[in-house]
């Protein structure tokens, strides 16, 4: 899905993964190259999963592309909750853009006059 194209593809560098090693529960999953956007849809899917215990997201500066999404949970990895979290992002994604197609919304949409 389109969610997750050049987040989780081949080019690892946009996506950066810090925390203790020992605790997998918690971590800081920093995407460059992204901002807002992301970062609250992400959190938005995040917090409606039953293992988070916590999700809260910054943009360090405005002029740094970077988005920090901190995602603490009841136990589980926390590296499969936010994998698990994309996948649904780019489901919802994807589905929205079907619709919107239906109704017969063109690729420029909604900049269409």
């Amino acid at each position: 899905s389109f969610c997750l194209q050049g987040l989780m593809g081949s080019d690892a560098k946009n996506l950066r993964i810090v925390g203790d090693p020992l605790n997998e529960a918690e971590r800081t999953f920093i995407f460059r190259d992204e901002d807002h956007t992301l970062g609250n849809a992400l959190r938005h899917v995040l917090m409606k999963d039953t293992r988070t215990d916590f999700c809260g997201y910054s943009v360090p500066h405005p002029s740094e592309p970077l988005v920090n999404v901190r995602l603490q949970t009841t136990g589980a990895p926390a590296s499969r909750v936010v994998m698990d979290g994309l996948s649904d992002l780019g489901r919802i994604c994807d589905s929205l853009s079907e619709k919107l197609k239906a109704q017969g919304a063109g690729p420029d949409w909604p900049r269409a006059s």
